[in-house]
């Protein structure tokens, strides 16, 4: 199991750590690393959400709230909770929707995915953006958002992959393992957290692997789609509508 530090601590520990560390730097250099691409993705996770009505939304490991913010903004009758582990991140995310009027509509929550804290059969819809990867096991981290959600309800996950194509993803690859570290180590003063985040990617199941999980662990209906070339994809999967009794006359 890949974690941020050499350290005899847990990786749900070293991960709210890392965050906590970075949460000043992270919204720059998730624009600067990405070329701002990924708000793009966000945008289209979000338009898919938008399709289904919700109204009540949880985005897991929110980390500084973009989705969550772009979720209340574009779909005006959902009331989306925010929950992570850093409260450094969350902080930064309660005072960005504060600045757009959306406090009201946005709470924030410490938490973690393992936990049913944040209600049980509560949810509409529950996404994830870049986060899944982050979880000490993602097989109980599924799990906890099946519970979260509704019958019927939906699951939506934006996260990283390795691009297959062989200039691009070379490319890439290079960049992603020699040149982004350095440049987020050196603005954030915390090298080995852009370290783990390649680490990280590489280690994660990601394309059929991770839809295969989430059949595991009870939804159906999983699929997956690339974006820019398979540097990300956006997961989709249902949790089955409860079973209805039909009674003999």
């Amino acid at each position: 199991m890949t974690k941020p530090y050499q350290s005899a601590e847990t990786k749900k520990k070293q991960v709210q750590t890392m965050f906590d560390g970075i949460a000043d730097h992270y919204d720059l250099l998730n624009r600067m690393l990405s070329f701002g691409i990924d708000r793009g993705w966000r945008r289209r996770t979000v338009d898919r959400v938008l399709r289904l009505h919700p109204n009540e939304i949880l985005d897991m490991a929110t980390g500084t709230g973009d989705l969550a913010i772009q979720l209340a903004q574009r779909i005006p009758q959902a009331h989306v909770t925010g929950v992570d582990l850093s409260e450094g991140m969350l902080s930064i995310g309660r005072e960005k929707a504060q600045k757009k009027g959306l406090s009201e509509r946005i709470d924030f929550v410490s938490g973690d995915a393992e936990s049913a804290a944040y209600g049980t059969e509560r949810f509409d819809v529950a996404t994830v953006a870049f986060g899944v990867r982050n979880f000490e096991n993602i097989p109980a981290g599924i799990a906890g958002m099946f519970r979260a959600l509704k019958p019927g309800g939906h699951l939506f996950v934006l996260e990283f992959g390795m691009p297959q194509n062989g200039l691009f993803g070379a490319c890439y690859n290079f960049y992603f393992r020699q040149v982004l570290p350095r440049i987020g180590g050196w603005i954030s003063k915390d090298k080995a957290a852009y370290t783990y985040l390649p680490d990280s990617v590489r280690e994660f199941p990601y394309g059929e692997r991770f839809v295969e999980l989430l059949h595991v662990g009870g939804f159906r209906n999983g699929g997956f789609r690339n974006l820019s070339g398979g540097i990300a994809q956006i997961y989709w999967a249902e949790k089955p509508s409860e079973q209805k009794t039909v009674l003999g006359k």
